[in-house]
């Protein structure tokens, strides 16, 4: 007799998840200033339970790996939590103090000074079960998937003058 359990640690082995696809307002590439809300996505699309299904003789375990979060690590020793893809940003949605769902805003420039890049990771979490076509099942140990992208941080500087 073949353990579910064994069958279905094979089907979890054999899933490939999707690696989330990093978005950010200000776009990758360009600066995030200091003191200014910054955006952050991964790509909405792939945001569905993805599964396997192992089959064995007359019966069959299918494992489900769903969705639970994204862990964003700043580069600046912050960690943003965000349960859901997150928010793309649009001029229809813009808003003045930041993402709606998963956003954040550097208080300091990293050490080395404007313009050095830092280390944006998304950590896409997904909690995965299993189920057997006999009715029985159980929860597996979570997976993740994670992306990287450098970004710079800069500072605006104004002066103010008094003219008359």
């Amino acid at each position: 007799m073949v353990d579910p359990a064994m069958l279905a640690e094979r089907a979890r082995a054999s899933m490939t998840l999707p690696l989330p696809e990093i978005g950010t307002a200000p776009p990758l590439g360009k600066p995030r200033f200091v003191n200014m809300p910054s955006w952050m996505w991964i790509d909405a699309d792939g945001w569905e339970p993805v599964s396997a299904t192992a089959s064995v003789g007359a019966g069959s375990v299918t494992v489900v790996a769903t969705p639970e979060r994204v862990v964003w690590e700043t580069g600046d020793g912050h960690q943003v939590v965000c349960d859901s893809a997150g928010t793309v940003f649009s001029r229809a949605v813009f808003r003045e103090e930041g993402s709606p769902d998963c956003g954040h805003t550097y208080t300091s420039l990293p050490p080395g000074g404007a313009g050095v890049e830092v280390d944006l990771v998304a950590v896409w979490e997904w909690s995965v079960s299993w189920s057997t076509s006999t009715g029985t099942g159980g929860e597996l140990e979570d997976m993740s998937t994670s992306a990287t992208e450098a970004v710079p941080v800069s500072e605006i500087h104004s002066v103010v003058t008094h003219t008359g």
